[in-house]
């Protein structure tokens, strides 16, 4: 028990002196070190994220050319329509509705008209 003691009272102490130094820090605290503060921690908010844009342009340039020096392809995994069989789609799609308008000229489109008649 008294390892647990001893424990428990050195946890006390460390709780009784952090409160003790961050009363008398924010006690002693001036304009000039509020402005301080403020200043570092407002920089870093608006640094931060192009840091981080730099680091993940790094990171991606880091792993294409590990995946180059390894020989992998950038898209070498199967997709969907070649798992179905089907081919890869050469065009854009359409929207749900479109039609392609043959009359009247290659790459127009005409909304088709709903059934029921009630537009």
């Amino acid at each position: 028990m008294d390892y647990v003691d001893y424990v428990f009272e050195n946890l006390n102490i460390a709780k009784d002196r952090l409160v003790t130094n961050s009363i008398a820090s924010f006690e002693g605290m001036t304009a000039q070190r509020w402005i301080r503060i403020i200043v570092i921690i407002g920089g870093y908010m608006l640094v931060r994220p192009y840091l981080l844009g730099f680091a993940a342009k790094r990171q991606k340039a880091q792993f294409e050319a590990e995946a180059e020096e390894l020989g992998l392809e950038r898209d070498a995994g199967p997709n969907a329509n070649s798992l179905r069989g089907g081919k890869k789609p050469s065009g854009g799609g359409k929207v749900l509705g479109e039609i392609q308008d043959d009359d009247s000229g290659k790459g127009k489109t005409r909304q088709r008209k709903n059934p029921a008649g009630s537009d």
